[in-house]
């Protein structure tokens, strides 16, 4: 009978322990809250430094933040933050500089992943990447006459503004990135010191006049579709990258007024090209142009 009763006992302390244990509340790990300011996305040009505030508190200790910044899935800039025991908030700040070499039109995701004891959240937020507009020159009635004309000056520097005749674009080759000729079949012609076709225009004693000059600056040239009125609209460069071409030639001929085409030096500067006025002929024209052109 004691036995039994021993047994008993032993039962109901076994049933205790059970419901003990069946009662014990399941902890339950709620993921980490962040709040990534600014809040909306953001448009930066090359160079420029977007600053992130995170915001980051948890009921349980708080692991690590993990920052990421890409491009078409590349990684090009992290940040890694691991907590302090028994942290449960911080406010950390992320500076992102945007790479000057980043083009127009980049996408930047940046990923920001908090962790506590098990949970974790992760915010995204987006930087689009565009190029600033910059300053411009702007030159008007340009008159430059044709090569073969012994009285004008046919040689132009786009960076400098600077018309040039025949001595003196020999004494300054390396500002020559323009000449003007009108030819038989080419007609009214823009051309690069590096065009092959000038070569056949020479001078009274019978020398190639383009190959007297010792520097050949590579203009790069374009014929581009623009009305007259988006020309003298142009108050930045916006538009004149904006038309950078495909594909260059050395050469625009059979140029007509009210035609606009592009330029891009050797020196790097962009620039488009407006015909004003076209007179006369082989021998006897002249070309007056306006030039708005990167600073």
């Amino acid at each position: 009978m004691k036995r039994n009763r021993l047994s008993l006992l032993g039962l109901i302390a076994i049933g205790f322990a059970v419901l003990f244990n069946a009662c014990e509340p399941e902890v339950i790990v709620v993921p980490p809250l962040v709040t990534v300011n600014p809040a909306e996305e953001d448009t930066v040009a090359p160079g420029e430094v977007v600053l992130y505030e995170i915001i980051v508190s948890s009921d349980t200790d708080l692991n690590s933040l993990i920052v990421e910044a890409s491009t078409d899935g590349t990684i090009f800039a992290t940040a890694d933050t691991i907590f302090p025991a028994s942290a449960q908030s911080a406010i950390i700040n992320f500076p992102l500089t945007v790479p000057e070499d980043f083009e127009d039109g980049t996408i930047i995701s940046i990923s920001f992943k908090a962790e506590n004891q098990g949970e974790s959240t992760v915010v995204f937020r987006s930087v689009y990447v565009q190029k600033l507009a910059g300053a411009i020159n702007s030159y008007t009635a340009i008159i430059m006459a044709d090569l073969e004309n012994p009285n004008g000056s046919s040689f132009f520097s786009l960076d400098n503004n600077e018309l040039m005749t025949l001595g003196v674009a020999r004494d300054n080759s390396e500002k020559v990135d323009l000449i003007y000729y009108y030819g038989n079949t080419n007609k009214a012609t823009l051309c690069s010191p590096t065009d092959e076709d000038v070569k056949v225009f020479t001078d009274s004693h019978d020398f190639s006049i383009v190959d007297q000059l010792a520097t050949k600056n590579a203009t790069e040239l374009a014929a581009i579709e623009m009305t007259n009125d988006d020309f003298d609209a142009i108050s930045d460069d916006g538009p004149i990258t904006a038309s950078t071409p495909e594909e260059s030639v050395t050469a625009v001929n059979q140029l007509a007024v009210g035609q606009v085409m592009y330029a891009k030096t050797v020196t790097g500067k962009q620039a488009l090209i407006m015909v004003k006025d076209i007179t006369g002929g082989q021998g006897t024209s002249e070309i007056t142009i306006d030039v708005k052109i990167q600073l």
